[in-house]
């Protein structure tokens, strides 16, 4: 200290000049040129090696010329009223500006604070730093448009499975609006809780899980077959967890193949059913023939020969009505189709029924839409399958608790008919044969009501499915193309 106090002026001036010019950044000074009491331009008052180098000029003709005179875009890009208002307020400013030339572009952090009647300007380039936060920024917005536009549900759970960020397609998926999802979690759309609990324990032990199949529920309580992937992510510096995962619906793509393999049974069926047809019908006739000629033969004498007759008889024609039967609920219909209202169907339906509901004291709830267009019906044979539908529900109510609920609606370019009861409902075993022929759940059916109900539908090309749980109640859904 007693050193540089014993330095001259110009020893002092050299050594600032010296410290300065060792600086990593551009430093200048400017001093206030004033006309009437204003600011109208700056001049150099000192120029470190570093501001040299990013201005583009030595110091010498920095010092020799007014700040406009060599940068007049200082004015145009704002600098000069920067520098203008700090020496005039004494308020500190701070600031990225971005210079593009032929063959660069920098980014420079300025600050500016006042010095007597001018300013000291620190330029430090940061064009290093700002390319990679841009390019971070870009990844960003890039993988935020891939979220956003993606046909996949995508979204992103915090440690507990609330949602933290969803997409255009889960929202669409299960037709929520983004404020009331967030609000939820994962959990809540999982119909069976303890598949939400196997779910959850695999993914956080194993971190990951893929092709993880759920049953799930949309807003409006419809269910859906959903294919989910999910993993786990570790914000490495809060170390906070979270989870990013892909909902599938697979819903139409499960329903298709359940479709196709009620086809291939139907197609089966009917061969079967020819193949029996053939090898049963002949012998049975031959045998009702002889049944005849013996019956012309035997004296009346003999004892309970008619009765043994009329058991034979009944019984051949049982057989052949079984056959019949199994024929006609696996071969094509042939078609009278009419356009009409499925709702004026319905109701020829119901009204058949009716008395049936009134003798069990069972409730009838129509929800019929009346603003349905007309689709191509053959009446006889909708008027069978709905029905039977009727019918078995009706079975597997009890009398004075039934609720036999019939739905009409327009759902995209499909009509739909739904079903439903409040009976005795199906397990999953018996759901899965449900449309087989001679599987029943009644003790005296046939078990070809349904498979005749399915092939009836499938000729309007329409198709039919179940839900059903045990002490819930059944609930068929049928749908017909409106073109």
């Amino acid at each position: 200290m007693e050193q540089i106090e014993g330095l001259n002026e110009g020893a002092v001036e050299g050594l600032l000049k010296s410290i300065l010019d060792s600086a990593f950044n551009g430093i200048m000074t400017l001093k206030a040129i004033r006309k009437d009491d204003q600011i109208i331009d700056f001049e150099w008052q000192f120029v470190n090696d570093v501001a040299e180098e990013i201005l583009g000029y030595d110091s010498e003709k920095l010092l020799a010329h007014k700040l406009l005179d060599v940068l007049p875009h200082n004015k145009t890009d704002g600098l000069f009223e920067s520098y203008k208002s700090v020496a005039e307020t004494g308020e500190l400013k701070t600031f990225e500006q971005h210079y593009a030339g032929d063959n660069t572009e920098k980014w420079y952090k300025i600050a500016i604070v006042k010095m007597g009647d001018g300013v000291t300007v620190t330029f430090q380039d940061v064009s290093d730093l700002k390319e990679a936060i841009l390019e971070v920024e870009a990844r960003e917005k890039k993988y935020q448009k891939l979220f956003e536009e993606s046909i996949d549900a995508i979204f992103q759970a915090d440690a507990k499975f609330r949602f933290l960020d969803v997409n255009s397609s889960l929202l669409q998926l299960f037709k929520y609006e983004s404020e009331d999802l967030l609000k939820l979690s994962l959990k809540d759309l999982i119909l069976d809780q303890q598949e939400y609990e196997n779910f959850k324990k695999m993914l956080t032990s194993e971190k990951r899980v893929e092709e993880y199949e759920l049953e799930m529920h949309d807003a409006e309580g419809q269910k859906k077959i959903c294919i989910v992937n999910s993993v786990l992510l570790i914000n490495p510096e809060s170390k906070k967890k979270s989870y990013i995962g892909v909902i599938r619906d697979m819903t139409k793509r499960r329903q298709a193949d359940k479709e196709l393999v009620q086809a291939e049974k139907l197609s089966m069926t009917g061969k079967i059913a020819r193949t029996i047809a053939h090898e049963v019908r002949n012998p049975l006739t031959n045998l009702t023939l002889a049944l005849e000629q013996l019956r012309d033969e035997v004296t009346e004498e003999i004892e309970d020969a008619d009765l043994y007759f009329s058991i034979i008889k009944r019984n051949s024609d049982r057989i052949g009505q079984l056959i019949t039967d199994l024929l006609n609920s696996s071969k094509p219909k042939d078609l009278k189709l009419v356009q009409q209202s499925i709702n004026q169907v319905v109701k020829q339906s119901i009204a058949l029924v009716r008395d049936r509901l009134n003798l069990q004291n069972m409730t009838l709830h129509e929800k019929l839409d009346d603003n349905l267009p007309e689709i191509a019906l053959d009446t006889d044979q909708i008027n069978i399958a709905l029905l039977n539908l009727f019918i078995n529900a009706i079975e597997a109510m009890k009398p004075d608790q039934g609720q036999l609920e019939i739905t009409t609606q327009l759902s995209g370019d499909r009509v739909i008919v739904i079903v439903s009861d409040n009976g005795k409902g199906l397990s999953k075993e018996d759901m899965s044969k449900l449309f087989e022929p001679f599987f029943t759940g009644k003790t005296e059916g046939t078990g070809l009501g349904l498979t005749t109900v399915q092939n009836i539908i499938r000729s309007h090309k329409g198709n039919i499915h179940a839900e059903s749980e045990v002490g819930k109640g059944t609930s068929f859904t049928i749908s017909f193309p409106t073109m």
